[in-house]
């Protein structure tokens, strides 16, 4: 079985079943998946063959699904990029991936005009929404001339599905290879662990599809489910989305949940259709989603994954998240939940030893899910490795039942006179101070200590706080020696493109002028 034969199956079960949604683009299972195989034939017509590259630059819309599936199922290789880099970080993946072809927005269209000559090898450009300049092609145009029948290309479990780039927190992004059998495993292993599809579920999606989540298309297209793709998050916009078209399901970032549960007018809102919030790619405090749980009910499932990884590598169900009053159930918000149907998880030392219950060491996976390797990037491959197990720099532990717990980022690790600091444990404690919005814990130089504990936090609109009052917080809930030492405020914590928190931006001023940065990512 390959990506195609579950798009055939769909084609056949739900034909006319409205399958996509996007502003005034409606489009049933067979329209879908017409579109799709009409761009695999325009992209083989143009010349280009099995295994090459196909860039695609776009914000939300209902074409981004169609490349996606149109690029794989011609057996070509996806390359999404993030529509919120810049020019420069796009000419790098570009040159790093050597694509022959890139499909854009008409937004995006004229600069990645002035790139083309410095890609070597990027012979096509198709601007996929609104009108193409001079020398670009026309997506729709493509799409009208070419055969709306399955491509005729072999497809095998080896041959490269996609080359996703890493976020670059640490460094140049590292392109990630996966392969068919990877994505294919990735559907099954989502469809087994928790995230129930009926025919004519509704999933609505503002995170940017190019990322995670873009991952919840396929599973409601081969279940018959209904997928609406918002071209940004707008509180309000999601909320009338939800109420409009009854939907069920949403995939949020915990900002966006943070965003919505301080939305005044949520109240106004016919909600009842949710029957699950999926969340992740990011931590959330256990404050904030007891919150939730409280505001929307027993709807809740986290899935903790990777780029390398893929999602979801293990899962926090509902049933994990229906709170009984017991300290024990409380504390498993904290966690990432337990692996899922076709990963393994463990916990390994620096010597590649498995850790028993209760340890801190490296999470590590072994799937059909992980990556193949690094793109050209041989040495990074075999450092990502250690033998089958995919090392994913999170380091954590598992409790008896098998829940495994996220402590933080390796390379974020604090050493403080002699002891290891976790930020996320001090974060998770921060956010539970009532004036506080986000927090971002990093180490910092200090003579006596060699790193000292310092936060960086953001507070709540209205809020006040000082650094005094939210050291004694952390004191009364951590060791003396993981609260912080300092506390510096900020209007908004710096955030790359994916929205993650950048905390070498943070640590920059700190550690300006020194030879070595003690555990700086």
């Amino acid at each position: 079985m390959h990506i195609r034969d579950y798009l055939n199956k769909a084609a056949t079960h739900f034909a006319t079943r409205e399958a996509l949604v996007c502003q005034d683009t409606r489009l049933s299972a067979g329209q879908l998946i017409e579109r799709i195989y009409r761009l695999s034939n325009a992209l083989l017509h143009l010349g280009l063959r099995k295994g090459e590259r196909v860039a695609v630059l776009l914000n939300n819309c209902h074409q981004s699904a169609e490349c996606f599936y149109g690029i794989c199922s011609a057996g070509l290789v996806l390359v999404p990029m993030n529509a919120r880099n810049s020019l420069q970080e796009h000419l790098y993946v570009l040159n790093d991936s050597e694509p022959r072809a890139i499909l854009v927005g008409a937004e995006f269209a004229e600069d990645i005009a002035k790139i083309m000559p410095e890609v070597p090898g990027l012979s096509f450009s198709l601007v996929v929404t609104g009108c193409p300049p001079t020398g670009m092609l026309d997506y729709e145009e493509m799409l009208a001339k070419a055969a709306p029948e399955e491509p005729q290309v072999t497809l095998c479990d080896e041959d490269l599905f996609s080359l996703r780039y890493t976020s670059g927190t640490t460094g140049r992004p590292k392109g990630v290879i996966h392969d068919h059998k990877a994505n294919i495993a990735t559907l099954h292993n989502t469809l087994l662990s928790g995230f129930s599809i009926e025919v004519g579920d509704t999933v609505a999606l503002v995170g940017p599809v190019t990322h995670a989540s873009g991952s919840m298309i396929l599973p409601h297209i081969v279940c018959g489910g209904r997928i609406i793709i918002l071209p940004r998050f707008q509180p309000k916009e999601l909320l009338e989305c939800i109420e409009r078209e009854r939907v069920n399901t949403l995939y949020l970032v915990p900002t966006i949940l943070v965003i919505l549960l301080a939305e005044p007018d949520i109240d106004q809102y016919d909600l009842s259709s949710l029957t699950t919030i999926r969340y992740g790619a990011s931590p959330v405090s256990p404050k904030v989603l007891e919150r939730a749980i409280e505001r929307f009910g027993d709807v809740f499932v986290q899935g903790y994954g990777l780029t390398e990884g893929m999602m979801p590598v293990t899962i926090l169900t509902k049933q994990d998240h229906m709170l009984d009053g017991s300290e024990t159930r409380r504390k498993r918000l904290s966690s990432v939940g337990r692996e899922t149907m076709t990963t393994q998880v463990r916990i390994m030392d620096e010597e590649g030893n498995f850790l028993p219950s209760g340890e801190i060491g490296e999470i590590v996976v072994a799937s059909d899910q992980n990556m193949k390797g690094y793109w050209k990037n041989q040495e990074a491959t075999q450092a990502a490795f250690r033998g089958a197990w995919l090392r994913t720099r999170d380091m954590g532990f598992r409790d008896e039942q098998g829940y495994v717990f996220v402590v933080d980022r390796k390379d974020h690790m604090i050493i403080s006179g002699g002891f290891n600091v976790y930020p996320r444990e001090v974060e998770d404690v921060l956010c539970r101070h009532p004036a506080i919005l986000e927090a971002a814990v990093l180490g910092i130089p200090d003579d006596v200590w060699g790193e000292a504990v310092h936060a960086s936090v953001s507070l709540k609109e209205g809020m006040e706080a000082t650094a005094e009052e939210i050291i004694q917080h952390c004191r009364e809930h951590l060791a003396s020696y993981k609260k912080p030492k300092s506390v510096a405020f900020v209007v908004k914590l710096p955030k790359n493109a994916h929205g993650k928190i950048q905390k070498e931006q943070l640590k920059a001023p700190y550690w300006t002028g020194r030879s070595k940065r003690i555990n700086s990512s």
